[in-house]
Formats: structure tokens, C-alpha cells, sequence
């Protein structure tokens, strides 16, 4: 018969590096230790945003997203920690999560990106090559645009010079 399980330190994510340094600095916002479901969930959404897919995400965190049933088949709790991705993802928190993640990951690319349309600039290819002038303000698409001016002048009409118009002003509703 089995016994009860010892307890597993697989259980709690450990704090990183950045939230520890905060800690020591005396910062009220980590006063209060976040759930290992919050950390769990951060962990996850970490890795969605570095593009990993739920099937990685969930062979990756398997032992963290189910940590009960240890003695059950691995396949078994891989389809178990899917569906609780899968759940979380139908939070609009854990996706602005993920979105937060991945626009981080886009930014410290840039360098990276700009490096790639420069390289195809210098080979020919003329998209890149205008993509890039516009990123440096080198050459603008539309074209220079100045406001457009309108002009109405008219000549050789004469203006009535001190005429005024006698008899009674006629409402034309009261006459029909």
C-alpha cells in the first residue's frame, strides 16, 4: 500500500534573481509573496512569449502545472497540464501576460532586425532599401506634402457700390 507522499520542492519556483535583489532593497511591492500559482503562471507566460507552444510549454512545467499524481503515466499528466494551459489561456490576464513578454522580446531583437534590412539594403533589394531610409527620416513615401492652398479670385466682376434695395423683403413660405 502506498504511504503518503514526501513533499517535493518541484512545487514552488524559485524567486528570480531580479525579485530577490527588490526584496533585499526593502521594496513594499514583494513584501508579500506571490502565490506559487502567480509564479507558475508568470513562468508560463514567460515562456509562451519567447514562443514556445502550449505542448512545449506544457512537457517544460509538467512537474510544476501537476504536481499531484506523480505516479501516474507521464502522457497522462501532460494532458493534464494542456488543458490547464489551455484554461489560462482563455484568461485576458495571462494573455496581456504573454503580450507583455513577447513585445519585450521583440524590442531587445531590434538591433538584430535592423542589422537584417541593412544587410538586404546593401544587396539590391529596394524595399529594404527604402524601409531603412524611412527609419532614419532619409526619404519620406508620400512625398513632401505642404498644406494645400485655395485661391478664390474673381476679376472682372463689379461690386454694387452703395445700392440698397428698397421695397419690402418678402418671406417666399408666407406667399406660397
Amino acid at each position: 500500500m502506498a504511504g503518503q507522499a514526501e513533499p517535493s520542492d518541484k512545487l514552488e519556483i524559485p524567486p528570480s534573481p531580479r525579485d530577490l535583489r527588490e526584496l533585499a532593497k526593502g521594496d513594499s511591492s514583494l513584501a508579500a509573496p506571490k502565490a506559487p500559482r502567480d509564479l507558475l503562471r508568470e513562468a508560463a507566460a514567460k515562456l509562451y512569449g519567447q514562443g514556445f507552444g502550449r505542448a512545449k510549454v506544457a512537457r517544460i512545467l509538467v512537474d510544476h502545472l501537476v504536481p499531484n499524481g506523480t505516479d501516474r503515466p507521464l502522457e497522462q499528466r501532460l494532458s493534464q497540464a494542456r488543458v490547464k494551459l489551455r484554461r489560462w489561456e482563455a484568461n485576458q490576464e495571462f494573455r496581456d501576460m504573454i503580450y507583455q513578454r513577447a513585445v519585450v522580446e521583440l524590442d531587445i531583437a531590434t538591433p538584430g532586425i535592423l542589422r537584417g534590412i541593412s544587410s538586404k539594403a546593401r544587396r539590391g533589394r529596394v524595399d529594404a532599401a527604402r524601409l531603412a531610409l524611412e527609419l532614419t527620416g532619409r526619404h519620406n513615401p508620400k512625398g513632401e506634402q505642404a498644406p494645400t492652398q485655395v485661391a478664390v479670385v474673381f476679376q472682372g466682376i463689379p461690386r454694387p457700390v452703395g445700392t440698397q434695395m428698397t421695397g419690402p423683403i418678402v418671406d417666399a413660405d408666407d406667399e406660397v
